[in-house]
């Protein structure tokens, strides 16, 4: 498997490229499978003395050539929130590994329980959202302006290779493309938001398991697609049930969404009051989002070649795409 044969390399790139001298690590440092996602592998290198995250990218859901630089210059930006991890080596030249590479902060803790740590995610968001946007900043990120259309785009081409592929079911096809029509009748909402302009970093992927709750600090990790765009993106994704599902079988309520909410607002510097208004109008599109990726990602592992295949990825994203389970997410909408 590709995670075993980048873990056997890793001790000899390390050599090469000097890092026990640039993280002072003794030369018998180890090399240990940490964890891997869809398009990233990360291991921990550690010495008696210290402890860091060693992260091999292999691909980029944004299509970017230089996605581990982007990475490792987001998290340089966002280092002043204190709810991220530090970076320490970047290296995007492809000479030794087919991958870009970014050695991290290791953090101590445990993913978020939604029983426990709900609001301490709610303070991490509002942290990261404080984040005064500079004008360097947009030459450095994306930016989102038109959260609507840019899910809408995003979607279709998500979607494109799963609407061509004979072995997907035409229902399903079907309710994509109702949905897809429910969209663009809708979009003219949008106005809300570009008349009303909101904008902090976004990390994009805020399920429980990109978040490590500490004995004294928590974070926010695994940063592979920020966006500038306006907080909803972050706090409706957090809060919906493709989300709050994909790791746990956990949805929240009414009153839990709503204390969230309110202890986002408390700690959040200079922002607005209308958080819950905007999470409302952007939430189908967010659905549109996770659903369509599920389609991509579904069509990705029928490829026997793909780098890498979570089993239990697969399990969920086959469950999100039954019809039932699609329908009775949507119902509030069509």
């Amino acid at each position: 498997m590709l995670k075993d044969e980048l873990q056997n390399k890793i001790i000899d790139y390390a050599k090469q490229k000097h890092i026990t001298e640039y993280l002072d690590l003794q030369k018998n440092f180890k090399v240990k499978f940490l964890a891997q996602g869809e398009y990233n592998i990360n291991y921990t290198i550690e010495d008696e003395l210290h402890k860091y995250v060693f992260r091999v990218n292999t691909g980029s859901q944004l299509e970017l050539k230089n996605q581990i630089s982007y990475e490792y210059n987001a998290l340089k930006r966002l280092e002043i929130s204190k709810v991220t991890p530090k970076t320490y080596f970047v290296d995007d030249k492809k000479d030794f590994f087919d991958y870009g590479i970014l050695i991290m902060e290791f953090l101590k803790g445990k993913p978020l329980d939604y029983n426990k740590d709900l609001y301490k995610a709610s303070e991490i968001f509002s942290k990261i959202h404080s984040i005064s946007i500079e004008e360097d900043d947009y030459k450095s990120f994306i930016v989102e302006n038109n959260i609507f259309e840019d899910r809408i785009k995003e979607g279709k081409r998500l979607l494109d290779s799963f609407f061509k592929c004979d072995c997907v079911q035409i229902e399903q096809k079907n309710f994509f493309y109702k949905f897809l029509q429910w969209l663009e009748d809708n979009k003219y909402r949008e106005i809300y938001f570009t008349e009303d302009k909101w904008h902090v970093i976004n990390n994009t992927e805020v399920n429980s398991h990109n978040f490590i709750i500490g004995d004294e600090r928590n974070y926010l990790i695994d940063w592979e697609k920020p966006v500038i765009s306006d907080p909803c993106q972050d706090l409706t994704q957090f809060l919906a049930e493709t989300t709050t599902l994909w790791k746990t079988d956990y949805i929240l309520s009414k009153d839990e969404k709503e204390k969230f909410f309110r202890i986002y607002e408390e700690k959040l510097e200079n922002g607005k009051k209308d958080i819950r208004e905007r999470v409302e109008l952007y939430t189908p599109y967010l659905y549109f989002r996770a659903l369509s990726w599920c389609a991509y990602a579904w069509i990705e592992y029928q490829d026997p070649n793909k780098d890498i295949k979570n089993m239990d990825t697969l399990k969920k994203i086959e469950q999100y795409l039954e019809l039932n389970f699609m329908k009775k997410l949507l119902s509030r909408w069509f």
